[in-house]
């Protein structure tokens, strides 16, 4: 069975030669509030550190698109890429930063997009053509735990959360929680806590970190972009709806 916040607080207390808690109310003394704190300290540091991009990070969310509608829900996650959810296999959305250059009142087939004011924006607009059709979204969560129901949430807080971390590698909490507990009272035993700590993280990372060919939906265009290159763009896309001059 998967280990919940306060398994994973008992085995920390367990090492460390404390006294384990029978419920989740009897955490409430000054080692066990520390550890609490201490272990979501260590999760938030794992799941959103230097080595970030983890497979159990790795969500979906899928969304339909509307005719003449722009914007869509961003979800709260660092984006992978954007792409139509069907078999056609076309390429995912290219993210654009220079989105004020694009001629935004065309219409026809999404293939850029931007993030403004906590929305998705898509380049062109949905044409009729395209009203309904679903597109999914692959992002990195930044909720870093579930509760009973598998809903997501910042971190743990009840007795029954779990860490969104797999469970076979959830004893890197545990001497993560403990090398920083120890840490914070000077205690030289810390080192071998880390020693321990560094051993699961290694094996973690060898197989749930996204490798760097990791699709992310192309680049961020890579050259400045004019109003003129912008409208030429426009003229000579395919997916547009555009008027041209015959």
């Amino acid at each position: 069975m998967p280990r919940n916040f306060l398994d994973l607080c008992n085995e920390v207390l367990d090492i460390m030669f404390y006294t384990p808690a029978n419920t989740f109310d009897e955490l409430d003394t000054t080692e066990g509030r520390l550890v609490k704190t201490k272990m979501n300290n260590v999760l938030r540091e794992i799941c959103s550190g230097e080595q970030s991009i983890w497979k159990f990070r790795e969500k979906e969310k899928k969304f339909f698109l509307v005719d003449g509608v722009r914007e869509y829900p961003l979800p709260d996650g660092y984006i992978l890429y954007i792409r139509p959810d069907d078999l056609s296999n076309r390429v995912p959305l290219i993210y654009n930063d220079r989105y004020k250059y694009l001629p935004i009142t065309s219409s026809g087939t999404p293939i850029q997009y931007w993030i403004y004011e906590n929305k998705i924006n898509l380049y062109p607009i949905p044409s009729e053509t395209e009203d309904g059709k679903r597109y999914k979204i692959e992002y990195l969560t930044n909720k870093f735990a579930v509760d009973k129901n598998g809903i997501e949430k910042d971190y743990m807080t009840e007795a029954t959360d779990e860490p969104i971390i797999p469970e076979i590698y959830r004893s890197v909490l545990v001497y993560g929680t403990a090398k920083e507990f120890r840490a914070s009272r000077g205690d030289a035993k810390s080192e071998f806590y880390n020693d321990c700590y560094k051993r699961i993280y290694n094996d973690m990372l060898y197989s749930q970190r996204l490798s760097e060919d990791y699709v992310k939906g192309g680049k961020v265009i890579d050259r400045p972009w004019s109003n003129y290159t912008a409208y030429l763009a426009n003229f000579y896309n395919p997916y547009t709806g555009s008027r041209r001059v015959q």
